[in-house]
Parts: C-alpha cells; sequence; structure tokens
C-alpha cells in the first residue's frame, strides 16, 4: 500500500486549510486581489464544514433602532463575553466587515431577505433587540463554493492535512495526505490561514453515538494542534461549550426555537428560566443550558421547549426554517410524531466540545486585528480561533483572513525553500499507522479521551480532577502512539483522535489557569464558583521547546468604541 503513495507538490500565494464559511470567504477575498489560492478540504467543498447542510440565521446590527447599532452590538457582546471577547477585534473582523458581508451574500445569490424584501428578524441568547436574521441558508455552502471557483480557486478535495511546514521563523506551507487514495501532499505557500473549526467528539455523548453531534463531526480541532506545534499562542481553550438539543438527537435549532417564542417547562409544565436568569427563555445560551443541567439534578425532568401558544403563522415559519439549518430535524419530529403546534418537545443539554464561549467569540488561535496569529505567516479564521465564531463572524472574519493574508504574501517576493529533510520525517510519521500489524483502534482511544474529558473536566471541574485528566492524557499519549490503520479512511480517524487527545490537555492545562467560575457550566470550577473580576481576560497558551507556556492576557472594556 505505502510504495504505491504518490507524492504532489503545490506552489501558492495563500493556502487555506479548511473550506467551511470561514475558509471559503477567506478564499475568496484572496482570489478578488488575483493571489493564487489553495483551498485543502477533508470533505467537498460544496458541502463541508459546520453549516454543510444549511443555516437559518445571521446576526447583524442594521441601524434601525437605538439597540440596532454598531457601538450597541459592540455594548452587547462585552456584556455577554465578557473575559472572552477583545472588543478592538470584534470591531475589526466584523463591524469593519459587515456592510460588505451582506452585499456578498446577495452577490452570490444566498439573499437574507423574505420574498417581500424585508428581513424576518428574531431575538435570542442575551440579545438587546431581534439581531438574528432567519433566512434560508440552505444552499450557502454551495454558492460560495461555485463563486471561489468562479474565481479560480484551486481545490485539493479529501485532504486531511496534518502539519504545517515550519522554518523555525514563519509558516511556510502544510503538508497532508488524500484520504482516500493515500496521496502525500507537499503544499508551498507564502500564506497559510487555517480555518478547521472548533473540535467535536471531545467530550462523552449523552446519546451514547460520538458523531451525533451539534457541530460538524469532522472538526477535531487540526488548526489548533497545528498551531500549537509551531509555538502559535492559543486562547479561550479552556471553555466547554454545550447546548441545548431534542432529546436523543443532538441538532441545531436552539436559537430558531427560543427566538420564535418557545418557553422552557419541566416535568411540573412550570416555566423555570426566570428562576435561573432575569432575561429567562432570551438568556444567553450557557445560562439557558445551566438552567435545563439544574432542573433535571433536581428531579423536575424531562424538560421541554413549549411552542403550543405560537400562532398558525409562526409555527408555520418554524418549521420551515428548522429544516434549513438541519435537513433531518422535521424528519425525527415527524417521526416522533412530535406536532409543535400541540405537543412540547423533549430537550437535554447536549455533548461537550472545545469551542468559544458566547456567539461572538471563539476558542483557539489568539489573532490579532488582521487575523494574524503570534507566528509569521500563519493567519486563522473561523470557530479555530479565539475571537471569530457563529456564521456572522466567520463569514466577515474569514473575509478579512484573505484579504490580510495577501497583504502578507505580496511582501514576498519569492517562495520560502522548505527543509527536505524535515518534510520526508513528517511523511513517513503520517503513514506509520497503516504499517502496523498489531495495534489499537482509533475507537478505543476516542472512547477513553472522552470518558476522561466528561469525568474529570466536564461540566464541573477543579484542580485536583483536572490534574487527575492531565496524567490520564499523558498516559493515554502514549498508547496513541500503537494506533493502527487498516486502510486510508482509518489513517485519517488516527490522526483525528491524536488532534482531539492534544486538544484535551491543552483544555485541562488553560482550566486549571482560571481560577474561577465564568460563563456557568462552560467554564464551572467547584472549588472557584464564583466569577472573578481579575479574571476579566484571556488564559493565553502556547508551547516552547516541548513546554507548555501561559500567561492571562487582561482585557480591557472600561471604553466600547
Amino acid at each position: 500500500m505505502l510504495s504505491q503513495i504518490r507524492e504532489h507538490i503545490f506552489e501558492t500565494d495563500v493556502l487555506v486549510v479548511g473550506g467551511g464559511l470561514a475558509g471559503n470567504n477567506a478564499a475568496i477575498a484572496a482570489l478578488e486581489r488575483k493571489a493564487k489560492v489553495i483551498i485543502a478540504e477533508k470533505a467537498s467543498l460544496e458541502r463541508c464544514g459546520a453549516i454543510a447542510g444549511g443555516v437559518d440565521h445571521f446576526m447583524a446590527y442594521l441601524n434601525t433602532a437605538p439597540w440596532d447599532t454598531r457601538e450597541a452590538y459592540l455594548e452587547y457582546v462585552a456584556k455577554i463575553a465578557r473575559g472572552a471577547i477583545n472588543i478592538k477585534i470584534q470591531d475589526a473582523v466584523f463591524c469593519r466587515e459587515l456592510e460588505d458581508a451582506l452585499e456578498r451574500m446577495e452577490r452570490i445569490g444566498c439573499t437574507l431577505k423574505q420574498s417581500d424584501g424585508t428581513y424576518f428578524r428574531t431575538r435570542a441568547l442575551g440579545q438587546p433587540g431581534p439581531y438574528f436574521i432567519n433566512f434560508n441558508g440552505k444552499n450557502l455552502k454551495p454558492a460560495l463554493a461555485r463563486e471561489a471557483k468562479r474565481l479560480g480557486v484551486k481545490v485539493i478535495e479529501k485532504c486531511m492535512i496534518t502539519d504545517l511546514l515550519f522554518d523555525g521563523d514563519k509558516v511556510i506551507g502544510a503538508l497532508g495526505f488524500n484520504i482516500r487514495t493515500g496521496d502525500f501532499y507537499i503544499i508551498k505557500s507564502k500564506a497559510t490561514i487555517l480555518a478547521t473549526g472548533c473540535t467535536t467528539r471531545l467530550f462523552q455523548n449523552p446519546t451514547g453515538l460520538p458523531f451525533n453531534t451539534w457541530q460538524c463531526p469532522a472538526d477535531t480541532g487540526g488548526a489548533q494542534v497545528m498551531a500549537f506545534k509551531v509555538g502559535a499562542k492559543l486562547a479561550n481553550m479552556e471553555y466547554m461549550r454545550i447546548t441545548v438539543v431534542p432529546k436523543g438527537f443532538s441538532a441545531a435549532g436552539l436559537n430558531a426555537l427560543t427566538g420564535m417564542g418557545g418557553r422552557f417547562i419541566n416535568a411540573r409544565g412550570e416555566e423555570f428560566m426566570k428562576r435561573y436568569h432575569p432575561m429567562g427563555d432570551k438568556a444567553p445560551r450557557s445560562a439557558l443550558v445551566e438552567a435545563v443541567i439544574k432542573e433535571i439534578q433536581k428531579g423536575n425532568g424531562p424538560i421541554y421547549i413549549d411552542c403550543t401558544h405560537l400562532s398558525k403563522s409562526e409555527i408555520d415559519h418554524l418549521n420551515k426554517t428548522l429544516g434549513y439549518d438541519k435537513d433531518t430535524l422535521p424528519d425525527f419530529l415527524q417521526q416522533k410524531g412530535i406536532d409543535l403546534s400541540k405537543d412540547p418537545l423533549e430537550v437535554m443539554y447536549s455533548e461537550g466540545m472545545q469551542a468559544g464561549p458566547a456567539e461572538v467569540c471563539g476558542s483557539g488561535i489568539m489573532i490579532d486585528e488582521d487575523t494574524s496569529s503570534s507566528v509569521k505567516g500563519l493567519f486563522g479564521a473561523g470557530d479555530c480561533t479565539d475571537q471569530m465564531r457563529c456564521v456572522h463572524v466567520c463569514t466577515t472574519g474569514g473575509y478579512l483572513a484573505g484579504k490580510k493574508a495577501v497583504e502578507y504574501a505580496q511582501g514576498l517576493s519569492y517562495l520560502p525553500k522548505n527543509d527536505v529533510k524535515e518534510i520526508q520525517k513528517i511523511k513517513s510519521s503520517i503513514y506509520v499507522p497503516l504499517t502496523k500489524k498489531d495495534g489499537i483502534p482509533f475507537q478505543i482511544i476516542e472512547n477513553t479521551i472522552r470518558r476522561i474529558m466528561w469525568d474529570y473536566a466536564g461540566p464541573v471541574r477543579n484542580e485536583k480532577s483536572l490534574k487527575v485528566a492531565i496524567q490520564k492524557l499523558e498516559m493515554l499519549s502514549e498508547e496513541a502512539e500503537k494506533l493502527k490503520a487498516k486502510d486510508f479512511h482509518e489513517l485519517m480517524r488516527v490522526h483525528e483522535a491524536k488532534q482531539i487527545l492534544e486538544v484535551g490537555k491543552i483544555m485541562c492545562h488553560a482550566s486549571l489557569e482560571r481560577k474561577e467560575t465564568r460563563f456557568g457550566v462552560f467554564h464551572f470550577r467547584s472549588d472557584y464558583p464564583e466569577t472573578r473580576e481579575e479574571f476579566e481576560g484571556e488564559i493565553v497558551i502556547w508551547q516552547e521547546n516541548g513546554k507548555i507556556k501561559k500567561e492571562f492576557k487582561k482585557l480591557d472594556y472600561t471604553k466600547i468604541i
């Protein structure tokens, strides 16, 4: 098998790793500026990433009311994501890019408007007004892919990037393999943008099905791990993101249900959210999740979202839009015999993942106002960064990353040279699992990681549990060297398992440094149950010479831009 592997060498101005929403927008921005662009994508460009099947909402301010302005929006994000969001960067990656993004959506053929030309807006998740625009984003990914191809992008599909090329000073490309044929890829680039999303399959899933995930199950922390390897700084890595999903089915839909006016009720038929947050059912996601968990712990389950009080037109709109985000959610309701106009929908807290603590900021590569990482030549876009999250910021911030990567690339007159010996060393390590006749299947390692993370670094953490988690994960790292693969698909799974394992360790180390509770169950320290003002900032983590380094970066909220 290994003797048949072909080697391919590519050269480009900008390499985008990950062809999801942020990566696709980054590529379009770079292509519009006449750069040569390659997208390396593990799946296919038309249907990949967190919105592969579609999306139903886009957050925006439209300057129609006092709550609907740039200033009001920045005040909102400073409140909802205090201690994790950098306001200056949010202004750069979203506010300054918003107007162009709205025009671009229209231009590529995915309008945010209803048939009558108006916006259908809803309010949820802690917003001061209806920032969410409901729209039919079922074909947003194909529309973006079509635009990138029209502009001349080169796409390497079924390509898993495992390592960055690094010359000791800057990132100069990446290495990977084809998950079907095994072909080895060497991609030399002047600028590299990582856009591979958050990390799923990291915590035990309540359904017992690890691929039944709220977000894309193929997102396994590749960007975070690759950036960490070359010494780039990561931030907000301690946060465990959870949501509320239909019982037994980890599907998107919470924003749609609560935005339309759905109300949480417990087994007694009581509306309980106001007991946990003054905004009740419109509270931030972290507060909704925490309330559901506590109600279940108190014996007040099962928990439901009740939409039976909504009008027929509201129910019709809800039923129509639920399928925009996840095709099979309406099918699930139908097969369960649930009519939202008559029946409350039983819900449950979802699996956990490594992701940002709010709808406006992420968890991963620490970026600046130009989307640059702390390592030259490396940029971040989308959910794999500390300051981008969800459709609206991934659209705007992804595009900004493409612009800034081109500016950097234009400053280089030639492609940097690669170390051939280092490339061959990495190549050999990539394919080692295929040579093992006896070894450990990836499922065993992954299942063990999920159990460790849920038990010791899940919704309740403390210093002792986190240190136990790190110890167990380090022991598991030794076992991970025994991972085997019988084909190239399993080889991909092996490398995904290794990425998930590394993210787990990084998360635990970062969580140890945050000696407080922030965003409720998203970072709950039982030994430090209070939120502390001195921790209004990011835990930054990186490695130097194989040793983990950490620092605290204070964020300033005294003046909103």
